[in-house]
């Protein structure tokens, strides 16, 4: 174990794949780097999470669509459909202060295949680009990350490999001048995390990197990407059980963009939902609480999403408030609480709104929570895939609910499959041993758990099992489920924290449910900017967060009290 983990900063999770959702941040100060922008780390970082980095084939893509078809001043970004880049173009109109806001849409296609031969590689592949002024980038990248409606990066990858000699001869013929290996764009910038900054050259290790990835065994036949969509959907099923249909499975690009899908689905189908506000119950993932602040009435947020938090709740519907839906997570990130979901279907048969659960984190391995809501979602990124090199979501239908027959209505009509096809590929063979996984995750969480126990230094560990709201978990437990793999701890002391995160052998870096454990200080690296809003409702800037994974126990074990003594000889050193 130890020895494959990489501790180079913007080395991708896991090394050397093309295609990976997390990033290395080996050690406390370079998040803290990384946050604030500071060169010696933001130079360093060529790979990221999807929704907040833009990946490079996305950027190169982008750059050789803006060289050909941008005006003056215009930036991109590059949707799956025309419907999501509308969404993108109402957002930059709605929020912007520019007036007038000029914002095109231009589409574009790669060939279909013209043969059955060529129908095993090759896909008719359809884009749509967002053009906007380039000082109103921020907006435009705020909708990519919150509604996680983006192209992915294999499919940016896929368009440039079918496209790049003609967009390329294009910007020859348009401008003689411009060499083919012209290096960056003047559009660059120094990161991707705030602008595209991209090149036309082709970079060779990262195209044989993909060669190796798809010659020997990890892609299929695009022809059964079809095949590989409904196995997906009926693993979901399956695993949801309740009699849960496949065609009541949706599939997505990513978990953020199921949970978007869920809000404009209840805010489309809710007559007065302009008016309604929803309510966010427990702390969040951060882009969860974004889309309910953004899009409709607003948002009433019950940060500690505790038992009392609810008795509020319900004393604000018995005034006579109506509100949209309740959000929440079962149980919460970052801090494993577990709302009262029994109470809250009581609540919203009684007052009639929409409830919708993140299940991401408990996972339909070990949690029975359909029957208690309207709506699931999930991030597939996540435990589902295990891999770390693919994005995903879904959101599932409750077949028992009021809304069912006018959710499902409007999905027959709305419903867009923005999945790509190689992405499904990928996560359809992912997930095949998903629910052994989850379970041998439980039993090395609950190992992982009593060495925190027995530690001196460790002020809070926050885990389902532990938490004070475990009955509610246990409530929905499944038969030989258990607490799932995420655990957050909060040392004594911040020095504690640092020594002991540094010091750890493990991977380290943004995302959770990968099939290794994975690190990171998360009020850092998830809300750096609001650090003292955030210790309002319970999350410690010193909070180390870990997701655990499949490692021998004896291994894993033996890495974390390698760092956990490091951190107590340090404490010992000062102290005397």
């Amino acid at each position: 174990m130890p020895q494959s983990v990489s501790q180079d900063i913007g080395a991708p999770i896991p090394n050397n794949t093309p295609h990976a959702v997390s990033v290395t941040l080996p050690t406390w100060e370079a998040t803290v780097g990384y946050e604030e922008g500071q060169d010696w780390v933001v130079n360093k970082m060529h790979s990221g999470y999807p929704r907040f980095f833009i990946h490079s084939k996305i950027q190169e893509l982008a750059a050789l669509i803006e060289l050909n078809y941008a005006r003056d001043d215009e930036k991109t970004f590059i949707f799956p459909t025309y419907n999501v880049a509308k969404r993108c173009r109402e957002f930059i109109k709605n929020k912007t202060k520019l007036t007038p806001c000029p914002v095109r849409i231009f589409q574009l296609s790669s060939p279909a295949p013209k043969n059955e031969d060529e129908a095993s590689f090759r896909i008719e592949a359809n884009i749509a680009v967002v053009f906007f002024p380039s000082s109103e980038f921020g907006l435009a990248k705020n909708y990519w990350q919150h509604a996680g409606e983006g192209i992915s990066s294999r499919l940016a990858e896929y368009f440039l490999n079918e496209m790049r000699d003609k967009l390329t001869a294009d910007i020859k013929d348009k401008r003689p001048g411009l060499k083919r290996n012209s290096g960056r764009s003047s559009r660059s910038s120094r990161s991707s995390r705030s602008s595209h900054s991209s090149t036309l050259n082709s970079n060779p290790t990262a195209e044989f990197s993909t060669f190796v990835e798809e010659r020997f065994g990890r892609n299929l036949d695009v022809r059964f990407a079809k095949e590989a969509k409904k196995l997906l959907k009926q693993r979901l099923a399956t695993s949801i059980e309740h009699n849960t249909s496949p065609d009541d499975v949706y599939l997505a690009p990513s978990g953020m963009a199921a949970i978007f899908a869920a809000h404009q689905m209840i805010l489309n189908t809710t007559e007065g939902a302009s008016e309604q506000k929803s309510v966010c119950f427990g702390f969040p993932y951060v882009d969860t609480l974004n889309i309910l602040r953004k899009w409709g009435a607003g948002v009433h947020f019950y940060g500690f999403g505790d038992d009392e938090s609810l008795d509020e709740l319900e004393k604000r519907l018995e005034g006579g408030e109506k509100i949209l839906s309740l959000f929440c997570e079962f149980p919460s990130n970052p801090l494993l609480k577990t709302p009262d979901l029994i109470r809250i279907h009581k609540l919203s048969a009684k007052y009639d709104f929409a409830i919708v659960v993140d299940d991401t984190v408990g996972n339909s391995s070990n949690l029975d929570i359909l029957p208690y809501c309207d709506i699931t979602v999930s991030s597939l990124t996540k435990i589902f895939s295990g891999d770390s090199n693919v994005m995903a979501g879904s959101y599932v239908l409750n077949k028992q609910s009021p809304r069912y027959k006018i959710f499902k209505e409007y999905l027959n009509e709305n419903y867009e499959d923005l999945f790509w096809d190689q992405d499904a590929i990928f996560l359809e063979r992912n997930s095949r041993d998903y629910e052994s996984r989850s379970k041998e995750m439980n039993k090395n969480s609950l190992k992982v758990l009593k060495l925190f126990q027995d530690c001196p230094l460790i002020d809070r560990i926050y885990y389902p099992s532990v938490s004070e709201s475990k009955k509610h978990f246990d409530a929905l437990i499944k038969p030989g489920g258990g607490y799932g793999a995420l655990m957050s701890i909060v040392f004594k002391e911040e020095a504690d924290a640092v020594c002991f995160f540094n010091n750890a052998n493990l991977s380290k870096g943004p995302s959770l449910g990968t099939n290794f454990t994975l690190v990171c200080p998360y009020a850092i690296l998830a809300h750096f900017q609001e650090l003292d809003e955030v210790a309002n409702w319970g999350v410690d800037k010193n909070l180390v967060r870990l997701s655990i994974g499949l490692e021998p126990a004896a291994e894993l074990l033996g890495v974390l009290q390698e760092a956990l003594d490091l951190a107590k000889e340090q404490r010992d050193f000062a102290d005397n």
